[in-house]
């Protein structure tokens, strides 16, 4: 609860004064696979409107659109300590590792948005508001083209993979890969291949979350019976209508 309150009095500050300079160090090792595993929902969502002007009270308004984890919301939401910027550059759609150059200012997490921008968001539920998850330059927030994008397609893969067993886990991140390098000629598999490479280099993931991940509704270790049976069913489910 400290570091929610903490990130939201950062925000508030940065919506204030945004020209202030992150001063965070940066953590070390892959963070997309933790950011999905403890994240309470992940929502694409497209940014409707906004408030507050650049003030501590600025906000923008998301009209959620499909969610990959958790509830979709019911209705559109405010993210507090966010506001709209028109000048503000899209995320490259190739690159998966680091976050929007926005998140190298100010609370060290991305506030501001386009209006109209679509947004895989990666979202807590704290004291009945969403507020970012994940910690500094965490990929809270990307700008993506639609349910087809890299960023969403990767995000979906490791929200699932992570409620598995490591041995499992690990087992289908390979075999995820393996599958990419075979369309070594295409930039989107690449970019998914190599960061699925920084995520099998690195420690377990147990040891990069805080707190064990929640029980977020997909399968659990014991339910999978072979590693091809399970990816087979992450495949069938990401393709029905």
């Amino acid at each position: 609860m400290a570091r929610i309150r903490l990130v939201l009095s950062l925000l508030a500050v940065v919506a204030a004064t945004p020209a202030l300079a992150c001063t965070a160090p940066r953590p070390d090792g892959p963070a997309n696979l933790a950011l999905a595993a403890g994240a309470d929902a992940i929502v694409l969502g497209q940014v409707v409107d906004g408030s507050g002007g650049d003030g501590p009270d600025a906000s923008i308004t998301v009209h959620p659109l499909a969610a990959l984890k958790g509830l979709k919301p019911g209705q559109d939401f405010a993210l507090r300590g966010t506001r709209l910027a028109a000048d503000i550059a899209p995320s490259d759609p190739l690159e998966l590792e680091a976050p929007h150059p926005d998140a190298l200012s100010g609370a060290c997490l991305r506030t501001r948005f386009a209006p109209g921008a679509t947004v895989l968001f990666f979202l807590d539920r704290r004291d009945g508001e969403w507020v970012p998850a994940g910690g500094p330059f965490a990929r809270w927030a990307e700008d993506v083209a639609g349910e087809e994008a890299p960023w969403v397609q990767l995000a979906w893969f490791y929200a699932r993979v992570a409620a598995l067993d490591e041995d499992h886990r690990r087992a289908l991140l390979v075999a995820e890969r393996d599958a990419l390098r075979e369309r070594d000629d295409e930039p989107v598999a690449r970019a998914i291949a190599a960061d699925l490479d920084r995520e099998l280099v690195a420690p377990p993931l147990a040891a990069r979350l805080a707190t064990e991940p929640r029980d977020d509704g997909f399968l659990a270790p014991g339910e999978v019976s072979a590693v091809q049976r399970a990816l087979d069913q992450m495949r069938a489910d990401r393709d029905e209508p």
